[in-house]
């Protein structure tokens, strides 16, 4: 009886704990899916190769965990010490494989900053105010109250401006001012309307001065962190479920062995 009660309890804490990796290997994957595939948002614009690879491994890893998890339902539902042994092999292979995505995240994370702020110079350098793209970096120089990647000067790389013959940072993107009443023949805004016909500008607003790329520093930081802190989640539910998934395996064992003894002796 005390053995049934300890199998009963063992379930009901390895289901639970199922459940919980469910939603968080889920959860991995979902955000592996926004990594390499979602092209609406700057993720899309600034992914690099490394980047890339980090968003494969996190849907490889969530979709392995979500089946572990099944694995481990079954096993504990049905009793069935194969299902559990198959369970604890999993459980230990995707937990290497984490600690590799966790070494990879962080090794390459310099490479991800330096390939992103690559990709916004490409942006400035080819900005023309109608494209997708186009549209991604207003949205952060309006948001983030940002101008450029280090500064307002960036933009006298751009194609356009250099065509202008200027060697000062009076045409920017409307993005770039405070509170911009965009004209609605250009995406160029000016101090000068004689430039850029930008005639209902409110002239009193000033250009942002700050650069973007602490900005976007501090945002990839802050999904590397989410992903680093998912990835550790994991980890240590995946050893929880590990000494459950052991302890649960020992029992069946010990119970198959002794339904096994015992159907010996009444057929002897």
């Amino acid at each position: 009886m005390k053995s049934e009660v300890k199998a009963d309890v063992l379930k009901f804490f390895s289901l639970l704990l199922s459940f919980l990796l469910l939603t968080l290997g889920l959860g991995v994957a979902c955000c592996g899916v926004w990594i390499c595939f979602d092209n609406t948002s700057l993720i899309g614009v600034v992914s690099s190769h490394e980047l890339q690879a980090v968003g494969a491994g996190l849907m490889l890893i969530g979709t392995l965990v979500m089946v572990s998890s099944l694995v481990a339902c079954l096993g504990a539902r049905w009793e069935n010490a194969i299902l559990m042994l198959i369970c604890m092999w999993g459980l230990l292979f995707l937990f290497l494989c984490c600690v590799g995505l966790l070494l990879l995240l962080l090794l390459s994370r310099g490479q991800i900053e330096e390939k992103a702020d690559a990709a916004v110079a490409h942006m400035i350098r080819q900005y023309r105010g109608d494209g997708r793209q186009d549209g991604l970096l207003d949205d952060l120089q309006q948001h983030e109250v940002c101008c450029g990647l280090t500064g307002p000067s960036d933009w006298l790389q751009n194609s356009f401006v250099q065509t202008l013959n200027t060697s000062a940072t009076s045409t920017l993107p409307c993005s770039c001012f405070g509170s911009p009443q965009r004209n609605l023949e250009t995406a160029w805004c000016s101090q000068d309307p004689n430039v850029t016909h930008a005639h209902a500008i409110a002239l009193a607003n000033c250009t942002h001065t700050q650069g973007c790329r602490e900005l976007l520093t501090d945002w990839l930081h802050e999904n590397v962190v989410t992903v680093v802190g998912m990835d550790i989640s994991l980890m240590v539910a995946q050893v929880l479920q590990l000494a459950l998934a052991l302890q649960l395996w020992r029992t069946f064992r010990r119970r198959d062995t002794v339904r096994t003894t015992h159907q010996t002796d009444d057929a002897d």
